[in-house]
């Protein structure tokens, strides 16, 4: 069957709220919490349904949002989400409908870069999205989290609890100073924030309301966050607390180290848990006692998929010079790739569609993979992904492409 994929009318949003319910195992109707949730953020001109018939079968959208890239800048992403199918209408193509929908969009609003978060890890790559960002679950022993050097000691600021009410207006600022040193990162929306102050007690799993600390530079101007819950026994022993962090941001490396060692230092906490950490984490190598940081798991999050090749590798910076004739080879959507020619550097890059031979070969996920600086061009060059045909481009790309700092988002979407 040929499904058409449209877009829904505003009054149709609380029934693709329940088909989403359906789809993500939340069951058959939204409970009141995630339907308002989902309603706060969705963006109706970017949410499309098939139907089959009177009955709607599969759903997805779009969100509006901008994707930090390595040195400070950022494009337009078309940021696809709540995508599903009913049971009832699986393996028959709704789903590869609902997706070029979603893409044509985004190439139609002009966005470079498509992403999403998988909920299953086999389905995206081909559609050409390949894993961007990753992050760590690490638990930190807090009774052995002395560290080498105190970077709080000499500190000027200052740290303060504050109110839910008063996080409104401070917590935007602040991640408008954190987001773009930060590949991966999201730039959030009003929308966006709104929805992050709802803090819904089914959703704590048994841990406190939120804290908010805040930590004010020198001159009184905020410049971090830390939003958390403390888990009465969640601690080995029982009677102790964990600590949960469940959003960080801040203005520099020195204001989150002043944060983290708040967290560990709060009365009665043994045990601080950070979810969504990030894989380069720079605490475990500040204190004494590195074991005292542990990775329970290590998952991929953000996935990549460029729609304008050539200004995705034209918007990041480069550590180094290098770049060659790369050919992005798009099996769903081959106007979008073809032969680029990439001169990356410090001072400035290049990039452009050419019709000459290439120096590397690469599928279009396999470059939403790179994009960041998430994984190496030889490492994908040893996994068969990545055909160096000019021998020496790998190592030069591998140079260029290395980031300050590894990928990382907390957005989820």
């Amino acid at each position: 069957m040929d499904w058409k994929p449209r877009v829904i009318e505003p009054d149709e949003l609380d029934a693709v709220v329940d088909l989403s319910a359906t789809v993500f195992g939340q069951g058959p109707v939204a409970s009141e919490s995630y339907r308002r949730e989902l309603t706060m953020v969705a963006e109706v001109d970017r949410t499309f349904v098939v139907e089959d018939g009177p009955t709607v079968v599969g759903t997805g959208g779009n969100f509006t949002f901008d994707v930090a890239l390595p040195g400070g800048h950022s494009v337009p992403l078309t940021a696809v989400t709540e995508v599903g199918v009913l049971p009832t209408h699986r393996r028959r193509g709704v789903l590869n409908a609902i997706m070029g929908a979603l893409l044509d969009q985004g190439v139609e609003r002009g966005e470079a870069v498509a992403g999403l978060t998988a909920s299953e890890g086999s389905i995206y790559g081909r559609y050409g999205y390949g894993v961007a960002a990753r992050f760590q679950t690490v638990v930190v022993d807090t009774t052995r989290s002395a560290e080498v050097v105190d970077l709080g000691a000499a500190d000027p600021g200052r740290l303060r609890l504050v109110t839910d009410a008063e996080a409104v207006d401070l917590r935007p600022a602040v991640w408008e100073r954190h987001w773009r040193r930060t590949p991966g990162e999201l730039g959030r929306n009003a929308a966006w924030w709104r929805m992050l102050a709802l803090d819904p007690s089914e959703d704590r799993g048994g841990a406190s309301a939120r804290y908010v600390v805040v930590h004010d530079d020198a001159d009184g101007i905020p410049d971090g966050f830390a939003v958390y819950r403390i888990k009465e026994g969640g601690a080995p022993g029982g009677e102790y607390f964990e600590l949960q962090i469940a959003d960080l941001a801040s203005a520099d490396e020195q204001v989150e180290a002043i944060l983290l060692r708040y967290l560990m230092d709060v009365d009665l906490v043994r045990q601080l848990r950070w979810r969504d950490a990030p894989v380069d984490l720079a605490l475990r190598w500040r204190l004494v006692d590195p074991r005292s940081v542990k990775v329970e798991q290590e998952r991929d999050f953000l996935w990549l998929r460029p729609l304008d090749v050539a200004r995705c590798l034209s918007a990041r910076s480069y550590a180094a010079e290098g770049g060659g004739v790369l050919e992005v080879v798009d099996a769903r959507r081959p106007e979008i790739g073809g032969r680029f020619a990439l001169d990356a550097g410090p001072d400035g890059t290049d990039c452009a569609r050419v019709s000459v031979e290439p120096d590397v070969v690469l599928g279009m996920a396999q470059l939403g993979a790179l994009l960041l600086g998430g994984v190496t061009w030889s490492t994908l060059q040893r996994a068969g992904v990545v055909e160096e045909r000019t021998p020496g481009t790998v190592d030069r790309l591998d140079a260029a492409f290395r980031p300050t700092r590894a990928p990382h988002c907390t957005t989820g979407f």
